[in-house]
């Protein structure tokens, strides 16, 4: 099962949900990124994702944060075990 067929098996909600961790995920990838990059690389980083040039983002994610994949994996992971642990509270 491809990660599309995944997504169209979730209710409309759980599609939502994903997408906001998916959203926070990168994020805090991409937060947590900035905050090790040098001035020139920083105001760099602004002015593309300040623009719509979504293959610009891309490329300057693949050379700036080659282990880009790898992190948010792991971010999301986090988050994912973040939620399971406040509802197991609540439960």
């Amino acid at each position: 099962m491809s990660s599309n067929d995944f997504l169209e098996e979730l209710s409309p909600y759980q599609k939502e949900l994903s997408l906001r961790i998916f959203n926070l995920s990168i994020s805090k990838v991409l937060k947590n990124a900035y905050a090790s990059f040098d001035e020139k690389t920083k105001e760099e980083m602004t002015i593309i994702f300040n623009s719509d040039n979504d293959d610009n983002k891309e490329n300057f994610i693949k050379k700036s944060i080659p282990n880009f994949k790898e992190i948010l994996e792991k971010e999301t992971k986090m988050i994912e075990n973040n939620i399971k642990s406040e509802i197991e509270k609540k439960i």
